[in-house]
């Protein structure tokens, strides 16, 4: 898909520079973020009501908690950020055959609750205690 991008971009007569520098600016803030401690990469989508910049469909990205908040950075870019202060852990299950891609064999779907919205956050088993946060019991 980048690859795409960067030939349509080089055909539409783009500079080579400014592509190369969106490139690296790209690869640089990927890198950043996972160096932040608490980092984990994974899956989110609104399940009811209304979190403000999430969809009701997964969409992939990465999250860090900062207190009771969940940062979530959304891909491809991560470059823009939603904010979602979580109130508690509703509860944790196994994802179905299919459902979420490209975050292993087995992921695991965690479902939080943000004032009157749900939010379900799928991750790799490895990252469920990052995943969590300060949100380790479910109500």
């Amino acid at each position: 898909m980048k690859a795409v991008l960067i030939a349509l971009l080089v055909v539409l007569g783009v500079d080579l520079t400014a592509v190369v520098a969106l490139g690296a600016l790209v690869l640089g803030r990927k890198r950043w973020l996972r160096r932040r401690p608490g980092h984990f990469v994974g899956a989110i989508r609104g399940v009811s009501g209304n979190v403000d910049g999430l969809a009701s469909t997964w969409r992939r990205g990465c999250g860090r908690w900062v207190s009771n908040v969940l940062v979530w950075n959304k891909a491809p870019f991560m470059f823009r950020n939603v904010f979602v202060p979580v109130d508690c852990l509703a509860g944790e299950r196994r994802a179905h055959s299919g459902e979420v891609k490209r975050l292993g064999d087995t992921p695991i779907v965690i479902e939080l609750v943000s004032g009157a919205a749900v939010i379900e956050v799928a991750t790799r088993p490895g990252d469920r205690t990052l995943a969590t946060g300060p949100m380790t019991t479910p109500v």
